[in-house]
């Protein structure tokens, strides 16, 4: 069966640096994708190949992640692993006229019956990684407004 494959993007009007460095920073994750309750970094030293997270969500089980690539201020990709599924994600900054593009594409290997609601699955997480995207754009953007200030 083919993996689900999910993809969103958005232009902010910040840096691409600003952008890579927020976002490729997992630890803020749960600032702007509300179907994760928490995270925690399980390796030491600065974010970048290698890094890895165990994260929570409100629904599935526990997800252990890590970033398998990190080109700042480009790309950089995940891989994520749990007993329901087995996803890759890769994430791009381009530069804009007015600031950035951030494109996210995510393959999902969905193990056990969720094979079977494949098509559901896709239609489910599509409108919600376009959420998690605008939430970025906003939470950036609003950033900037108040000179001085980066989100936590």
């Amino acid at each position: 069966m083919s993996p689900v494959v999910v993809e969103a993007e958005v232009d902010i009007n910040r840096p691409p640096e600003e952008v890579f460095d927020y976002c490729s920073d997992h630890m803020h994750e749960p600032q702007w994708n509300p179907m994760m309750t928490r995270i925690e970094k399980l390796t030491e030293g600065p974010i970048g190949a290698g890094t890895r997270y165990a994260a929570e969500f409100v629904k599935g089980p526990p997800m252990v992640m890590e970033c398998t690539r990190y080109e700042r201020p480009s790309t950089w990709s995940l891989t994520g692993k749990s007993r329901a599924l087995t996803a890759s994600g890769g994430w791009r900054v381009l530069p804009t006229a007015d600031g950035s593009r951030l494109v996210m594409r995510v393959e999902m290997e969905l193990h056990g019956l969720l094979k079977l609601a494949a098509p559901l699955v896709r239609r489910r997480e599509q409108p919600m990684f376009q959420r998690d995207l605008d939430n970025i754009k906003a939470r950036l953007e609003e950033a900037h407004a108040v000179p001085g200030t980066v989100p936590e």
